[in-house]
């Protein structure tokens, strides 16, 4: 469908890649990943011609229709949302209005038969086009990206520009397009959504293009990785954590190769060294100077490092109780969040709140943070525990005619300059770019400047709603491990799995008025909310959440060893091929010793394939 042929592109700050050779073809999924400011959403909008590359062409199949969902905020209409979506069927809409003219005008006159084929032909077309069940479609798709029935009739340009990006993706999904571009499609989506997205694309017969930061997400949804590192683009086949081991084991593969070249280039150089002078070496001497000079060198491997690298202030040690809601009610109008619901949180408490859309999630962070008031009962913040908030929309509120450095300097009375470039320099800001304006800054950049100056202060508790939009997945890891490693407690909204198991220890699912606390991460929480839907026995439902979590962890063990004899098997096979190869050598046919210990590996290794097959099946049984 789309052919790049030796594509380049620079800016005037360097290059962001060469000769780029990808070929798209129908029911390629593919997830376009590297470190902010490599180029994607560049690459992307070249592949769509709203950019051009500096050399090469970009082909496109002259049939194909095509779908975008850009970064931008949609700009909001008079019109409905679902009227926003149909928006797109001009002919259907068209058809619907005329179908409706046309039946009236039979009912007065029922023996016009000119008015009854008009009839017929509109509505062989309206069916066609898929009129009859279209609307149907754009609710369904409306739903699932957290759209209630009675908000399909408000107007667009009430909602927020989150929301409106979301009317614009079910535009886009709705007509069923042979490609689809979409650029972080799940910045705007709570988690609810972003699950019935994947499951979505996942069954998406056409080809996509997406740039996304969620690994969890594009493990499910994509069937191709297109890698822009180190000015260079690579294609992966399979989904972002076959990609991960793929390119792992092309690192060690390339590292092995450099290795051994540079061994043998040096044991080269040295004969060379040796013998340049003995004019009975001559001959062997010119002929490895030759060869050095003939040799394809094998690049040593690099990979791109240039992260964020810090960890968070530390706060003194907290009293055992930081936080608790008592009774607390929440209204807005007519509509209740909470009822009289109840909450501790205590040291050490790392919580990542979940809960279908409007639920109450960010309510409750709002009103633990001080800036939403309960309409009844107490929020209480422990003696001498401080908190830190890192809203949603955290980025909007940045100051756009301050720099950088002004905007930190902002909340660190006191600092030296050298200690302000330090801190900021963790934040990947150097040099210059502490003197970049906050409005040239990209997505990325200003989630970097909010979270820098959530973090100047140590805080005891932290209350993060989705603190990783708009960070690539270098800095996500970092950020990750800088929360692990955090003493404090948290309190956490987000749509990134990975990001929830990895750092949450509670979860706490919000709904119906009140909350209910799981005693392990977002994995554990799944696990445990899918166990007690295929529970059959109502008895088996008082099961208690400690011996739920005991099944649990025996199970992610199995499920671990599971996991590693398959690479084991793997291994194996490699190892066996290796020392058959051996065997097989006429090279070694005088070479006893090397021979039985090729036969002795290969038994040890073929009897070590049969016993891990047999607790394979034992740990498949239970």
């Amino acid at each position: 469908m789309i052919r790049l042929e030796n594509l380049s592109k620079s800016f005037p700050d360097g290059d962001l890649f060469n000769n780029v050779n990808v070929s798209i073809k129908r029911g390629m999924r593919i997830g376009l990943v590297g470190p902010n400011g490599s180029g994607k959403t560049t690459l992307l909008r070249i592949m769509l011609r709203k950019d051009s590359p500096d050399s090469g062409n970009v082909q496109v199949d002259k049939s194909i229709t095509i779908g975008y969902l850009a970064q931008d905020i949609v700009a909001g209409t008079g019109r409905s949302i679902l009227e926003e979506v149909l928006v797109a069927f001009p002919e259907v809409r068209d058809l619907e209005g005329k179908i409706l003219a046309l039946s009236e005008a039979i009912a007065k006159d029922h023996d016009n038969m000119d008015l009854v084929d008009k009839l017929g032909d509109a509505q062989h077309r309206f069916e066609a086009l898929g009129g009859w069940n279209l609307e149907d479609k754009a609710k369904k798709i409306l739903s699932g990206l957290g759209f209630s029935d009675d908000k399909f009739t408000e107007p667009m340009d009430v909602f927020s520009g989150g929301w409106r990006m979301r009317v614009a993706l079910a535009s886009i999904l709705l007509q069923e397009p042979d490609i689809l571009f979409l650029d972080e499609p799940t910045n705007h989506l709570d988690l609810e959504a972003t699950i019935w997205l994947e499951s979505f694309l996942a069954n998406w017969k056409g080809g996509m293009v997406m740039i996304s930061h969620d690994r969890a997400f594009l493990d499910r949804s994509i069937n191709n990785i297109l890698e822009i590192d180190l000015k260079k683009i690579t294609l992966y086949h399979g989904n972002y954590t076959k990609y991960t081991e793929e390119k792992a084991l092309r690192m060690e593969q390339q590292r092995n190769a450099y290795r051994n070249q540079q061994k043998q280039i040096k044991d080269t150089e040295r004969f060379i060294e040796r013998f340049r002078s003995k004019n009975t070496k001559a001959t062997q001497v010119q002929s490895r100077i030759k060869m050095l000079d003939k040799m394809d060198k094998v690049e040593a491997p690099t990979e791109q490092n240039h992260a964020m690298n810090f960890r968070l202030p530390q706060p003194s040690r907290p009293p055992q109780n930081m936080a608790s809601c008592r009774n607390v009610t929440k209204h807005y109008g007519k509509i209740e969040v909470f009822n009289e619901m109840d909450l501790n949180i205590e040291r050490g408490q790392k919580i990542g709140l979940v809960g279908h859309n409007g639920a109450g999630k960010s309510t409750l962070l709002k009103m633990l943070a001080g800036v939403e008031n309960a309409t009844k009962g107490a929020i209480r913040i422990g003696n001498r525990v401080s908190c830190a908030y890192y809203a949603q929309h955290q980025l909007e509120i940045l100051n756009p005619d301050e720099t950088v450095f002004e905007s930190i300097q902002k909340v660190s009375p006191g600092w030296s300059e050298n200690e302000m470039r330090t801190y900021l320099g963790s934040f990947l800001f150097t040099g210059d770019e502490i003197e970049k304006y906050v409005k040239v800054l990209s997505g990325g950049e200003k989630a970097r400047v909010a979270l820098a100056r959530m973090l100047v202060n140590p805080s005891h508790l932290l209350l993060l709603d989705e603190p990783t939009n708009h960070l690539d997945m270098v800095t996500r890891n970092v950020v990750e491990r800088a929360l692990i490693q955090f003493s404090g407690s948290i309190v956490c909204i987000s749509h990134d799995r990975h990001f929830l198991n990895n750092v949450t220890n509670l979860t706490c699912e919000v709904g119906n008025g009140g909350i209910r606390l799981f005693e392990g991460n977002y994995e554990y929480y799944e696990w445990k909310k899918q166990e007690e839907k295929s529970t059959e026995s109502p008895k088996k439902k008082i099961k208690s959440e400690s011996k739920g979590k005991a099944n649990y962890k025996e199970r992610k063990k199995i499920q671990n060893r599971l996991t590693w004899i398959e690479k084991r098997f793997k291994s194996i096979e490699k190892e066996i091929e290796t020392e058959r190869a051996i065997t097989k050598n006429p090279d070694y046919t005088d070479k006893y010793e090397m021979l039985e210990q090729a036969l002795q590996n290969m038994n040890r290794l073929e009897h070590e394939y049969l016993e891990l097959m047999e607790e394979q099946e034992r740990l498949l049984a239970k």
